[in-house]
C-alpha cells in the first residue's frame, strides 16, 4: 500500500493536497514511518493519536 494508500487519504481528505501532505507526513514520522510505508492499521494508529494530542490541547486551552 504505501505511497498509494498515502496519496489516497489525501486525496480523500477534501483539503487543500501540499498542506494535508505535510500534515500526515509530520504525524507520520512521529509514529517513525515513512509515507512509503505506511498501512491502514498504522495510519489510523497515527490518525488516534494526532486527535488525542488535539483533542487534549483544545481541553487545555478551554479551562484557562
Amino acid at each position: 500500500m504505501g505511497k498509494e494508500l498515502f496519496d489516497e487519504v489525501v486525496r480523500l481528505s477534501g483539503l487543500p493536497e501540499d498542506i494535508i501532505s505535510k500534515e500526515l507526513t509530520r504525524i507520520l514520522k512521529k509514529s517513525g514511518i515513512p509515507p512509503q510505508k505506511v498501512t491502514e492499521p498504522v495510519l489510523r494508529k497515527a490518525m488516534a493519536s494526532y486527535l488525542r494530542e488535539i483533542v487534549s490541547e483544545n481541553l487545555r486551552e478551554e479551562s484557562r
